[in-house]
């Protein structure tokens, strides 16, 4: 299995047990990926986070640029030879699809 396949199954299974779809698009050696919420009838309902992967397949390097509506959020580099890169990936994306939404009203 190649980096890209790893990273992409492991990002789905951490997506997809927090209930939203994950979605890629890849051109040109670069990887688009978009996490999506959907309403009860399946329409696309919010994108919480995106990001683009770039992997060296031969160094077994890579980057992520995660991006939020307001723009650019965060980067994170991984080598594969290092796990705890790879972790913190799946950590730094759990922690933002599982924070809780901002509660715009007076609070009760």
């Amino acid at each position: 299995m190649n980096i890209k396949k790893l990273l992409l199954s492991q990002i789905e299974k951490v997506v997809f047990d927090l209930r939203y779809d994950f979605l890629y698009e890849d051109e040109y050696g670069e990887l688009l990926c978009q996490v999506i919420q959907r309403d009860s009838s399946g329409s696309i309902e919010s994108t919480p986070i995106s990001f683009h992967l770039r992997i060296n397949e031969e160094k077994g390097t890579g980057q992520l640029i995660y991006y939020q509506a307001q723009g650019e959020m965060n980067r994170q580099s991984f080598d594969i030879e290092n796990p705890d890169t790879i972790l913190a990936i799946l950590t730094f994306i759990t922690g933002v699809l599982g924070s809780p939404k901002k509660n715009v009203g007076p609070e009760s």
